[in-house]
């Protein structure tokens, strides 16, 4: 694609901006099933998605093939496109922005498939010899991805970056009786020779084996602590409440609430797509705009919410650089990136310490369907275990957790350090909680 023969040709049509977004995606897949690899796949993708200002409107395409044969009729459909739309709010196409560039030393170092294969044999095997209660590897797979992404556009912006990943996946089911219960696993694989089989095969294993002889609990008000994984996931579910085209549209809980506390003490949350903690970063959102770090509350208090261009301008307010796309044919829409809960000073064990007494949730089911994000109830299906002397007692089912996410975020009571970056770009440590309304026996 020559991106400049494109953008003189878009102008030359009409055009008052051109913009071409394009994402390069490098895939490989591995699969095995008792001990044989049942799948290697490869793939390479080049996602190309136009967009240009015309006449006062904007237009949009995503294709796979932005050869320079298909330039007339893709930009001619631009323009059909352009000339059909009605909504006035139009977006814009950005001039390069000036910012410190970061960067985040690759550390993957990519194995070849002999490795890969001795690796999989090796952690099968472990799996099996772990407890005779382990009765199938349901999954074992190894994926390897990496991306470049990359704007350019007809006010002189060129800007790009790229990231790496490589992570190991194991699903595990154990056997007791007639009883079975399954669990998965996911690690970062930076160097296959440095992978530590062990700690991965033991906790895949116990995450199954301590579903054993799960029961219910009386239905009460608990203090709860909602384990990292498990905090992730409903933070992650409620996080559009800082979005500013929400907020803007008046759809989140947290309109004409800036300045005002809307969590606990110990609560802070912060927005950093360059956090090089984190397992990828971003020095430009999907629009170009600069990314930087902000703190969306602070102890407590709502400081800042989040906003593309296009709601940054709806709102009279700057762009937070958080214009991100779910894949490359997909609109611009705003997006936490590498967002967090600045984490405590206390451990998971100290956590369990503190409350004494009480419920660990290590995960919840149904958080599409479970939640209200206008009102912030929620009510969902968990699993963990019960706690006594600051020990685990038993494991704990067939159990749902109702609160409102706004409120319960005030009775935080403690915030513990294992705040952990896996593949996800929004993560949280453990937090207590005074209590957590369940329902049970």
């Amino acid at each position: 694609m020559n991106k400049q023969k494109w953008i003189d040709h878009a102008l030359s049509k009409g055009f008052d901006s051109f913009e071409i977004y394009q994402n390069n995606l490098e895939e490989k897949n591995i699969t095995y099933y008792q001990r044989e690899m049942e799948s290697y796949v490869k793939s390479h993708v080049l996602g190309t998605a136009l967009r240009g200002l015309y006449q006062g409107k904007m237009a949009s395409i995503s294709t796979e093939d932005a050869s320079d044969e298909n330039m007339e009729k893709l930009i001619d459909t631009m323009i059909e496109q352009a000339q059909a739309t009605t909504s006035s709010d139009s977006g814009v196409i950005l001039e390069p922005m000036a910012t410190e560039q970061v960067t985040k030393e690759n550390r993957f170092i990519r194995p070849d498939a002999a490795s890969i294969d001795k690796a999989f044999k090796e952690i099968e095997d472990k799996f099996y010899a772990y407890d005779e209660r382990v009765f199938q590897v349901t999954d074992l797979f190894y994926t390897e991805q990496a991306s470049i992404r990359e704007i350019s556009n007809s006010r002189k912006m060129h800007v790009k970056d790229d990231s790496s990943v490589q992570a190991v996946i194991a699903g595990v089911a154990v056997k007791e009786g007639d009883e079975i219960k399954n669990s998965f696993n996911i690690e970062l694989l930076y160097d296959v020779n440095d992978f530590d089989t062990d700690a991965f095969v033991k906790k895949a294993a116990d995450k199954a084996l301590n579903k054993l002889h799960a029961s219910s609990i009386p239905s009460g008000t608990y203090p709860v602590i909602i384990e990292k994984d498990a905090m992730t996931s409903l933070f992650t579910a409620f996080s559009g409440i800082f979005s500013g085209d929400l907020i803007g549209k008046g759809i989140s809980p947290l309109k004409d609430k800036l300045n005002e506390k809307i969590f606990a003490d110990k609560i802070s949350v912060i927005d950093d797509p360059k956090n090089t903690d984190a397992l990828v970063i971003s020095n430009y959102d999907d629009e170009g705009y600069p990314t930087s770090r902000k703190t969306l509350v602070d102890h407590g208090v709502f400081k800042m919410m989040l906003h593309s261009t296009s709601s940054a301008m709806r709102m009279h307010m700057e762009s937070t650089g958080n214009g991100f796309k779910q894949g490359y044919d997909s609109p611009v829409g705003v997006r936490p990136y590498n967002c967090c809960i600045v984490p405590g000073e206390k451990s998971f064990d100290e956590l369990l310490q503190d409350m004494n007494e009480g419920l660990v949730i290590e995960g919840f089911q149904g958080l599409h369907a479970g939640i209200n994000m206008a009102s912030t109830n929620f009510s969902l299906q968990c699993s963990g275990y019960y706690v006594k002397d600051g020990k685990r007692d038993k494991s704990v089912t067939l159990i749902t957790a109702a609160a409102n996410f706004l409120e319960l975020m005030k009775d935080a009571q403690e915030v513990g350090n294992d705040l952990e970056w896996k593949t996800e770009k929004i993560a949280c440590p453990s937090i207590l909680f005074k209590g957590i309304a369940i329902s049970g026996e």
